[in-house]
């Protein structure tokens, strides 16, 4: 009788230490799921803006806007964030013939750049939450604004 209850003790210490295991790695899974989920999420947001400025290279606002919103407009039309606590503060736009970030030539190879940086992400880890900024997305293309006449 005394060994079964010994052996009732060790099943319930196996199962906390698998346990343990077990949720630790759920948790790390739904931390890299989350990121992986912003991280696309933030590259498909740049890609759309940068396909709107690559077309529209006179309205920088606009392209900031479709990176946010998907809408030129902004919230003018009651548009809402994509992405939770994205905004266009995050989102800068180089220009053909912005000095410092473009050719200031504005030549027909001119390309049209959309970064997005500083957004903020939290760990779902309850033991040491964290909270880290995600690096910064970059999308780049040549603009067709822009053409030479020959």
């Amino acid at each position: 009788m005394r060994n079964k209850r010994l052996q009732r003790g060790q099943a319930m210490v196996e199962a906390g230490l698998i346990l343990f295991v077990f949720v630790t790695f759920l948790v790390g899974t739904l931390d890299f799921g989350q990121y992986m989920y912003f991280h696309q999420t933030l590259t498909e947001r740049a890609r759309a803006a940068l396909r709107y400025g690559v077309v529209n290279t006179g309205d920088r606002l606009a392209i900031q806007n479709v990176a946010v919103y998907n809408d030129p407009a902004g919230t003018a039309n009651g548009a809402t964030a994509l992405v939770p606590s994205f905004t266009t503060d995050m989102v800068s736009v180089c220009l053909p013939g912005d000095a410092g970030c473009a050719d200031p030539a504005a030549t027909s190879d001119s390309r049209v750049s959309v970064t997005i940086s500083g957004y903020q992400m939290t760990t779902f880890n309850l033991v040491m939450p964290r909270d880290f900024t995600n690096r910064p997305i970059t999308a780049s293309a040549p603009s067709e604004a822009v053409s030479s006449i020959n």
